[in-house]
């Protein structure tokens, strides 16, 4: 079509290319030119490809450099993806440039990337600081609680430190410790105080800090801010409405110079309350940003109409958000199905018995998936597809680096770029194990705490060793000698520095001794990290040992998905996000697992909780594009109790004539129910009007009985606790005379 242009014989493609395929409200979207810009992209409307003809427009025809664009979006996979599909739009279309230059990332990628250049202007911190994960978080804090004398099970670190993450993302920073009166409070703000101390000690920050000391940063530097601003004449984010206060500030002081913001969201699609996410960001763009222009991008490219239909329904429940009416020239495809299962076991062998159905059908195992609100609903789930036979990959990137083995060995290359890190520094005592036990350890911290000095020094220090005896003292010197022969490695490739940490410390052999004591292949586990380590180089040759612990400690679990491999997905909905598969399975559509319980008792605030609970059965549903299957229990087990389940109102949300296999009208109890102890008795025989005693209840009258067989329901009003619902296979009921009174 071009072939004769100018363009097409000088290597340049003509600009108008840029624009085939897009519709018209992707098209406004590409072409806008200065000034904020708000893209409400619903689910499968193409928001990337909008992103990227973008970026690409803006360096063709507007002559923006590479690096004059800043673009951030929610996981390394997406930046990748998005860099990718940058870097073939440059080269299709001629601009000699690469995006190489260009800032694609996450947010925590980013704020690393600036502190590593000027967080020394801060003070406290050096540019090789360490980043704390989430575990390493919570064993800091963990020895701070025994180290205060407070109770563990009472103050559990988990809770402490997602109160800490919450208060940075929230309030921007930690509340003074102060006493209240509150006694849970003022235990939290006091470890939080001492956790912030330790951190600056040991020179490192959580993934929360990141962010906070570059807004920090910003507020007592302008000087460095206002270089960056100048310096990045258009912003990008993606997947606006995830962001919360913290990186709304952030976005504001990159903004400010050239007030070129373009924010791409769904308020939607906002799942992250929970880690302080704020989707009024995205819900007060336009009042924040004056002379914002908007576009809707409404067309859906991925789902069946039918899909998309049942989705819309849903989510029109919600009041916090902004219309749009998502459209599809899709086929209407199938109707939604929902299965009602016995229990959880069944639940699970109804999934695989539809999986197999799928796939006899020409839908490959990698096209499908299973999501659930809650971690422990995979167990269930996973003996089904084991004794199926059914292969599948659980998507959770994290967990390769949560391995004892991996965990171990990036110590040492943080020890070695990091010599303040005190937490990877104690886990190099025992890796390998050398004979020195915890109360060495808690000595050898004492010492560093009162000469406010890191642990590493202790290990070379002669004062340091007088306070161990025998085979420890010994123990530590062959540890200095250790660390100070590869303490040069530091400045080299990851894959050098991790072979020659494995080398030096006999890491093999340690392994091999260990082999017997449980049935993980902890070699293979080690070999696969040498293989990440060799590919990061190979792909970030300037990036080194530095790098590379950067790059391992922003993994997110979406970044586990191994996509190509012929494996059904298992996931949570949060995980979910970003994804899509021809078939999705939807398990735990039950009152208390999807809206949560924890959002049900918050509702009493407000509604907001279980907005966001619908919002994420909306992403889940919105991930399918041509089978959508939800199942759901009458009874499921957790924490040993067994207990009745009433059906989602999500459920009773989506149109009768979208759904097959269920009706909202289905007789299901609608109050709170509870599930007794086994009643082997079947000769009792129970019909309204009759009283009954039950063991813990106490005494009441039989209203109605509904279902047959073993799960046949009762309901009774007891005198003392209202109206129940029992099972009756289970309940311990016994017949009272008919003169019973109350």
């Amino acid at each position: 079509m071009f072939a004769d242009s100018p363009a097409e014989k000088s290597g340049r493609r003509d600009a108008s290319e840029l624009l085939a395929g897009l519709n018209d409200a992707q098209r406004t979207a590409v072409l806008h030119a200065d000034g904020p810009l708000l893209i409400l992209a619903g689910a499968g409307s193409g928001k990337t490809r909008v992103i990227t003809r973008r970026i690409a427009y803006l360096v063709r025809e507007r002559g923006l450099r590479p690096d004059e664009i800043l673009a951030i979006t929610f996981t390394n996979k997406a930046a990748g993806e998005m860099r990718e599909r940058v870097e073939h739009l440059f080269a299709e279309w001629g601009t000699g440039v690469s995006a190489r230059g260009m800032w694609v990332s996450t947010f925590h990628s980013m704020c690393a990337r600036i502190l590593r250049r000027d967080i020394e202007l801060l003070g406290d911190f050096t540019r090789d600081f360490s980043i704390y994960d989430t575990d390493d978080r919570n064993r800091v804090i963990k020895e701070i609680v025994e180290r205060e004398g407070y109770d563990t099970t009472r103050f559990k670190p988990s809770a402490i430190g997602a109160w800490i993450s919450k208060e940075k993302n929230v309030s921007s920073g930690l509340p003074a410790a102060t006493e209240t009166g509150d006694l849970e409070r003022d235990v939290f703000t006091r470890v939080a105080a001492k956790y912030d101390e330790t951190m600056r000690r040991s020179n490192a920050l959580d993934f929360d800090d990141l962010l906070l000391r570059v807004v920090e940063l910003f507020e007592k530097e302008p000087g460095v801010r206002d270089s960056y601003a100048r310096r990045f004449r258009q912003v990008m984010v993606d997947e606006y409405q995830d962001t919360n206060r913290v990186q709304y500030l952030l976005m504001r002081n990159l903004a400010s110079f050239h007030e070129n913001l373009a924010a791409c969201g769904d308020p939607d699609q906002s799942i992250y309350g929970w880690r302080g996410a704020d989707v009024r960001n995205i819900l007060e763009f336009e009042r924040d940003f004056p002379n914002t222009t908007t576009v809707r991008l409404e067309q859906n490219y991925r789902s069946a109409q039918n899909i998309l239909k049942a989705a819309q329904a849903v989510i029109r429940n919600n009041r916090q958000r902004k219309e749009k009416d998502l459209w599809s020239e899709r086929e209407l495809g199938a109707r939604v199905q929902a299965i009602e299962c016995g229990d959880e076991d069944d639940e699970a062998r109804e999934i695989s018995a539809q999986i197999k159905g799928l796939v006899a059908r020409g839908i490959t195992h990698d096209k499908i998936a299973i999501f659930y609100r809650a971690n422990f609903m995979q167990r269930a789930i996973e003996r089904a597809l084991r004794l199926s036979s059914i292969p599948y990959q659980i998507v959770a990137g994290t967990e390769f680096f949560q391995r004892r083995e991996i965990k171990d060995l990036v110590a040492w290359l943080r020890v070695l770029v990091n010599p303040s890190d005190d937490e990877a520094c104690r886990r190099t005592f025992g890796a390998p194990s050398r004979g020195i036990g915890d109360k060495t350890v808690d000595e050898l911290s004492r010492w560093c705490e009162n000469r406010r000095v890191p642990l590493s020094t202790a290990v070379k220090s002669e004062e340091a060793r007088r306070l161990v005896r025998g085979k420890g003292k010994s123990a530590l010197v062959d540890l200095a000698a250790i660390q100070e022969r590869l303490r040069s490695r530091a400045d080299g490739p990851a894959l050098a520095a991790l072979e020659a940490v494995i080398q030096e410390t006999d890491y093999w052999k340690w392994l091999e001794s260990q082999a017997d004591r449980d049935d993980v292949d902890r070699a293979a586990n080690v070999e696969e990290l040498l293989a990440n380590a060799g590919t990061y180089d190979q792909n970030e040759p300037d990036g080194g040992v530095r790098g590379f612990l950067q790059d391992i400690a922003l993994v997110s679990d979406v970044d586990g998905l191994q996509e190509g491999v012929a494996k059904v997905s298992l996931m949570t909905l949060h995980s979910a996000k970003g994804l899509e598969f021809p078939a999705v399975f939807i398990a735990g559509l039950e009152e208390n697992l999807l809206p949560h319980s924890r959002a049900i008792g918050e509702a009493e605030n407000g509604e907001a909780a279980i907005e966001e609970e619908r919002r994420l059965f909306y992403v889940g549903m919105t991930r399918a594009q041509e089978h959508l299957v939800l199942t759901l229990a009458k009874v499921r087990r957790h924490f040993g109790q067994t207990a009745w389940c009433d059906p989602s109102r999500f459920l009773g949300e989506i149109p009768a004539e979208l759904l097959e296999g269920y009706s909202a009208q289905d007789d299901f109890p609608s109050e709170p129910s509870y599930v007794a102890e086994v009643d082997d008795d079947p000769m009792e025989r129970l019909t309204p009007g009759v009283w009954v005693e039950h063991e813990h209840f106490g005494r009441g009258v039989v209203l109605r009985l509904s279902g047959s067989g073993p799960n046949t329901r009762v309901s009774v009003r007891f005198t003392q606790y209202g109206e129940k619902m029992l099972i009756q296979q289970y309940a311990k009921l016994r017949r009272l005379d008919a003169d019973v009174e109350d």
